[in-house]
C-alpha cells in the first residue's frame, strides 16, 4: 500500500495507550481518532496521543476518515466490535485473546470472510524479530527433537473495581490475559497442535482464575509446561530443550532482541534487534498485511489457539462463556 493507514482505536485504556505512542514511530500508519463511550475520555486520550476524541464506539467504526480499527476492549466485546467494524467497511487488529471462546472467534472470522475484510489477533511479540527468529530456529532442527519446553507468564498488580481481567462474562482471568502467550508461542515453535493438554488453576474470590499452571502435549515425544498469573510476580524465561542443546529467551514477550543457543557446553548469543518499537512493529505488519502479505498471526493460528484455551479452562474448572 502507497498510503498510511489511518487508524482508529476502540477504547482508552493503558494496551491502547501504548499502542497509540507506538504508532508515531512508523510511516506505515497514524492516528487519526479514538473513541471512547465519553468524550472527556476520548479527548483527554487524543490530547495525549493525537487524532480526534469521538463519542461512542459506533461514531468510531463509521467515521470515514478511519480505515482500520484497533479493539483494545475487554475481552468480552471483542466479537461484537470487530464484527460491527468489518460490516463498517473497517480492517480490523484485535487484541488477544481474539474472543471469549473459538465458537466466537469463528464467528468473528466468518464475518470477514462475509465483509472481505482484514481480522488479524494482536499478538504484538510474535512481530518481534527475536521471536521469529526463535521460531524458525526451532522448527529448523536447531534443537534436534524438542523434548521439553517451559514457559511463564505472570505480574502482580493492585484488583482494581471495574477491571475486566476479574469479570467471568468477560472472559478474565490469567489464562486468557497472559496464558494465551504461553500457549500461541508453544504452538508456533511447535508447528503444530497438542494432542494433549492439562490444567490447573487456583480461583479468584471473583470467580476467574488468577494463576495457573498447565501441560501440553505434543505427541509422545515433546512434553511443555507453562505457568501465568495475575496475582504473582514471576520470571519470564523461557526455555526449550531438544537432543541437540537448549534456547533460552529471558524475555519473549517485550524482549531485548537477544537469546542464548547452548550446544555441547557452548553458549552462543543470538541477536535480532530492532529500533523500532513493538506496537509500531505491529502496525506496519499490520499494514504489510494490508497490502497483501501473509498475516504474522493466520486464521487457523488464532482458532487453534482459542481451541486449547477453552480446553485448558475447562480442565481448570473456569466457566468458557458460551
Amino acid at each position: 500500500m502507497t498510503q498510511p493507514l489511518r487508524w482508529g482505536i476502540l477504547g482508552t485504556g493503558m494496551i491502547a495507550g501504548k499502542f497509540a505512542a507506538d504508532l508515531r514511530h512508523t510511516p506505515r500508519g497514524h492516528l487519526a481518532a479514538s473513541g471512547s463511550r465519553r468524550q472527556e475520555s476520548a479527548d483527554a486520550f487524543a490530547a495525549q496521543h493525537g487524532g480526534r476524541g469521538v463519542a461512542g464506539y459506533e461514531a468510531l467504526i463509521n467515521d470515514p476518515e478511519v480505515d482500520a480499527v484497533y479493539i483494545s476492549l475487554p475481552n468480552g466485546l471483542h466479537a461484537d466490535w470487530s464484527i460491527k467494524a468489518m460490516e463498517a467497511g473497517k480492517d480490523v487488529l484485535c487484541e488477544k485473546p481474539m474472543a471469549r471462546s473459538a465458537a466466537e472467534a469463528k464467528l468473528m472470522f466468518d464475518a470477514a470472510e462475509r465483509t472481505g475484510q482484514l481480522l488479524i489477533e494482536a499478538f504484538m511479540y510474535r512481530t518481534l524479530p527475536s521471536v521469529r527468529k526463535l521460531i524458525s530456529m526451532v522448527r529448523d532442527g536447531a534443537l534436534g527433537q524438542v523434548k521439553l519446553i517451559r514457559s511463564n507468564f505472570s505480574f502482580t498488580r493492585d484488583v482494581l473495581e471495574g477491571d475486566a481481567r476479574y469479570e467471568p462474562s468477560q472472559a478474565g482471568g490469567g489464562l486468557m490475559d497472559v496464558g494465551c502467550y504461553c500457549v500461541n508461542l508453544t504452538r508456533a515453535m511447535m508447528g503444530a497442535e497438542p494432542t494433549d493438554t492439562a490444567c490447573f488453576a487456583h480461583l479468584h474470590e471473583r470467580g476467574v482464575d488468577d494463576y495457573a499452571a498447565g501441560v501440553l502435549r505434543f505427541g509422545d515425544k515433546t512434553l511443555a509446561t507453562f505457568t501465568c498469573g495475575m496475582t504473582v510476580a514471576n520470571d519470564w524465561t523461557t526455555y526449550i530443550a531438544g537432543d541437540d542443546g537448549e534456547i533460552a529467551i529471558h524475555d519473549p514477550w517485550l524482549g531485548d532482541g537477544t537469546f542464548t543457543l547452548t550446544r555441547d557446553g557452548q553458549v552462543e548469543t543470538i541477536e535480532a534487534k530492532t529500533d523500532t518499537p513493538l506496537y509500531a512493529l505491529e502496525a506496519e505488519a499490520f499494514a504489510e498485511a494490508v497490502g497483501g502479505a501473509a498475516p504474522w498471526i493466520s486464521r487457523d493460528d488464532t482458532l487453534g489457539n482459542m481451541r486449547v484455551l477453552d480446553q485448558l479452562r475447562e480442565q481448570a474448572g473456569v466457566p468458557v462463556p458460551a
